[in-house]
């Protein structure tokens, strides 16, 4: 017998979201928590519109507006846009309270699904990206309801199935693990990162992509540190911001990428002029050797003898999470996913 659901939690009475959340809390404040592996986030109301961001599942956003089946969301990066009504599970700040605090899982497969029963040729309920984030269902004792290999996982929504115990770790620890390893280890940690950038390599390019179905070029950058537990902002003029300044030299029409270590990020774009003032407008991520990978028409691996293009700067974001005015905050310090 399963000790207690979603809604039966919740229905316990909770206190109310602590932080950013709870100064929010209002009549007129409406919060959801997004359904679907990799939920498109659009400009305008509209199938047609074009695509700006995809936020994950499990991931908590404040409703602003809704135009028939489309709602305006905010996501903790934070990004503006529309989503369809079916891809949200609508939610009270007393549910969303809950949902902070309640025991959960975070995906860490590329690819995978929920199953309806333990076995991968059971019908499946959803699909699952790198960095979606599941409720746990726990037995009477509290221990996680674990068969054949499988966990036992509930949706947003309140759908249940089982995912591979094996692609599934206890959101809380990793979170404590990786804010513990990027600062204690941090040459673990970069080396981390780049691991998991070598991941996406080949993956296409889609513009507005941040997910390991397709991604764009800070879609790329912000995707690998959110699967180690950081948070960048969504677009490259934004991530350019963020963390320690870094100059990379350059001679002639090459660039010295020596200069950045693992983990940094590269900037390209315009440089500023008398009437105009610096744009990114693209990002990579270096990888060590003066190489860096990036999404450029799909995600791939170049160095300064094989891409042409004159950086802006690089900046580093290792050693710079959770400090005042660095523009970046690891996932467990975060109010939009776990109660502080």
């Amino acid at each position: 017998m399963l000790k207690y659901s979603f809604r039966a939690l919740c229905a316990a009475g909770l206190m109310l979201m602590a932080g950013a959340l709870a100064a929010q809390d209002s009549p007129s404040k409406e919060f959801a928590i997004v359904d679907l592996s990799a939920n498109m986030i659009r400009e305008v109301p509209d199938y047609a519109g074009e695509l700006g961001d995809q936020a994950l599942m499990g991931t908590v956003v404040e409703i602003l507006e809704r135009k028939g089946y489309w709602v305006k969301i905010r996501t903790p990066e934070p990004y503006v846009g529309w989503v369809n009504e079916m891809g949200l599970a609508v939610r009270s700040p007393e549910e969303i309270d809950c949902w902070l605090s309640s025991p959960r899982y975070i995906c860490t497969a590329l690819l995978t699904r929920i199953y309806r029963e333990p076995s991968e040729s059971s019908a499946f309920i959803s699909d699952l990206v790198l960095g979606d984030i599941l409720l746990k269902v726990l037995k009477a004792n509290g221990e996680p309801l674990a068969k054949k290999g499988f966990l036992a996982v509930e949706t947003p929504s309140g759908k249940k199935g089982f995912v591979r115990k094996d692609e599934l770790l206890d959101f809380r620890a990793w979170a404590d693990e990786r804010l513990r390893t990027q600062e204690s280890d941090p040459e673990r940690f970069r080396s981390d990162l780049i691991r998991t950038a070598a991941c996406f390599n080949g993956v296409p390019y889609m513009w507005g992509g941040t997910s390991t179905k397709n991604v764009d070029c800070s879609g790329l950058s912000r995707t690998v540190f959110f699967a180690n537990g950081i948070l960048l902002p969504r677009n490259a003029s934004q991530q350019i911001h963020t963390g320690e300044d870094i100059t990379i030299p350059c001679e002639g029409e090459l660039a010295d990428y020596s200069v950045l270590q693992k983990g940094d990020l590269i900037f390209w774009g315009r440089k500023a002029t008398e009437d105009k003032p610096e744009k990114a407008t693209h990002v990579g991520i270096c990888i060590g050797g003066g190489r860096f990978i990036h999404s450029s028409q799909l995600v791939r691996i170049n160095d300064a003898s094989t891409y042409s293009r004159i950086p802006l700067r690089g900046r580093r974001i290792v050693g710079q999470v959770d400090k005042k005015g660095s523009g970046i905050i690891s996932v467990r310090r975060s109010p939009w996913y776990f109660k502080q």
